[in-house]
């Protein structure tokens, strides 16, 4: 059976160029992509390039302990966004359970439905989440300019000059993430994703296990976080989204109610 060194042998060509092309792609598919599902997937392979190139700077151990900790975080992550639907822009909201058979709930539910289909605001989301993507893209352009021309003329100090890069990158793209998006789900991946950058250059500086440890526990917490704040949000918005279509049927029965008594009056 190979050991770790002798697969790290084999894989030492991922630890320069095409790590870093991965990095981008990922880090890239994480502000474009609003499904949760591709985001999800996106940070997991960052987790897995990022301990690659920690092979050249860290021992190996300890580059992989960095990659099942990413790993154990995308699977809390996936577990708290498994039970939360994804409605048509891409918000997540509590999933709607399943009418049962003979309930009153279905036609409604049936109703609510083909009105949401032939809506013309199916239309105005799709050409918003467009809009969206767009936007989205050329920031994550732009951003990728001026991440070239920072690692270019001020490169981080005792960092090979594409591990520089990616840290750059790293960092840039998780702020702009953060600053796209109000959702608890997809603000902590690009929160993660910053610390990601910093711990690929932090451990150029300090190779103590003590410090990765403190990182390793800084991420779980963000992951808890994240899992308390998700449904949480989610159950609020759609709670918000109920109270006026409430407050219709509640002032239709009302109306009713003064019609009946107006008749036997």
């Amino acid at each position: 059976m190979p050991t770790l060194p002798d697969v790290l042998a084999k894989l030492s060509f991922l630890t320069a160029t095409p790590a870093i092309a991965g990095l981008v792609i990922t880090a890239s598919l994480i502000v474009v992509i609003r499904d949760w599902r591709f985001s999800l997937a996106a940070l997991l392979g960052q987790y897995v390039l990022v301990g690659l190139l920690l092979t050249r700077l860290i021992q190996p151990e300890v580059a992989l302990t960095k990659v099942l900790i990413g790993a154990l975080v995308c699977v809390v992550l996936y577990l708290t966004a498994r039970p939360v639907g994804v409605s048509g822009d891409g918000v997540l909201s509590p999933r709607r359970p399943e009418p049962v058979e003979g309930s009153k709930e279905g036609p409604i539910l049936e109703q609510e439905a083909a009105e949401n289909g032939r809506s013309p605001l199916r239309a105005i989301r799709g050409g918003a989440s467009l809009a969206g993507f767009s936007f989205r893209l050329l920031a994550a352009l732009f951003v990728g300019l001026a991440v070239y021309s920072l690692s270019k003329y001020y490169s981080l100090p005792k960092v090979p000059s594409d591990i520089g890069f990616a840290c750059y990158w790293l960092a840039s793209l998780g702020l702009l993430v953060l600053m796209l998006t109000e959702e608890p789900l997809k603000a902590g991946m690009g929160l993660l994703t910053v610390i990601t950058g910093f711990e690929l250059f932090y451990a150029a500086l300090e190779h103590s296990l003590s410090v990765a440890g403190f990182l390793g526990i800084a991420n779980f917490l963000i992951a808890l976080a994240i899992a308390y704040l998700t449904p949480s949000t989610a159950l609020r918005r759609s709670l918000s989204r109920a109270e006026p279509r409430g407050s219709g049927q509640g002032a239709a029965s009302g109306s009713e109610l003064t019609a009946g008594e107006r008749g036997r009056c």
